[in-house]
């Protein structure tokens, strides 16, 4: 004999893994409703009033305002990750990955900010936003740690510290600070970002120009003395 909780729980699930533009409505109101109202404000009811459809479409997609939380914090979270995807790492320099990548995921913060500050908090009382959130946070650092230790191997960076504590950092400085500048100009976030990639290759040590003459020849230094 089926479930039949576990069935409408099965149900539900493949139609949010089906997509389309009518979950697309309730996710959207739900966002809307969540940074306006506030979490404990927002209800079905509401969610259904601003995506101006039924609560039984609402149940056909989530169980309660919790699972469409969820749902929306593992989109944020996608969002986040793939922007470090945008360019192929082995077809282009390190100084445009590092460009590229820094201004997706800048963007990808300003898009998402009101959400993020929500989705911090919620994960301090929901099990299933703290894992999302904690998994997306160490997948994208570790991302950038073994990029950044690859390119110190292969002698093509000259980081001031190790890549741990750079992509720390830097992780910490672009969300933060991109989420600070959300309602600010186009022309004030894009500043943020361009600067933002000054400070990426200051801290990695990516060269700027060719090296000087006999540079390549030079036998590479060990930790102690590319960390001074």
């Amino acid at each position: 004999m089926v479930d039949t909780s576990h069935a409408a729980e099965q149900a539900r699930s493949a139609r949010r893994e089906g997509g389309g533009p009518r979950l697309d409505e309730l996710l959207a109101a739900a966002a809307r409703c969540f940074v306006e109202d506030g979490y404990e404000r927002t209800t079905a009811a509401t969610i259904t009033a601003r995506a101006q459809t039924s609560r039984p479409t609402f149940y056909a997609y989530f169980a309660s305002k919790d699972e469409v939380f969820q749902t929306l914090t593992a989109r944020v979270c996608g969002a986040l990750s793939d922007a470090q995807m945008v360019v192929d790492v082995d077809a282009v320099s390190p100084r445009d990955v590092l460009a590229a990548t820094t201004r997706a995921f800048a963007r990808a913060v300003y898009a998402n900010a009101p959400l993020l500050a929500l989705i911090e908090h919620r994960a301090g009382v929901d099990p299933v936003v703290a894992r999302e959130w904690e998994a997306v946070r160490t997948r994208t650092r570790r991302r950038f740690a073994r990029f950044l230790e690859r390119l110190d191997a292969a002698g093509a960076i000259d980081p001031c510290v190790p890549a741990a504590r750079i992509v720390d950092t830097l992780s910490d400085a672009l969300t933060i600070g991109a989420a600070r500048l959300a309602r600010a100009s186009a022309a004030e976030r894009e500043r943020f970002i361009d600067d933002h990639i000054v400070i990426t290759e200051r801290l990695v040590g990516v060269s700027t120009g060719p090296a000087p003459a006999g540079e390549h020849d030079r036998a590479p230094r060990g930790p102690e003395e590319r960390y001074k």
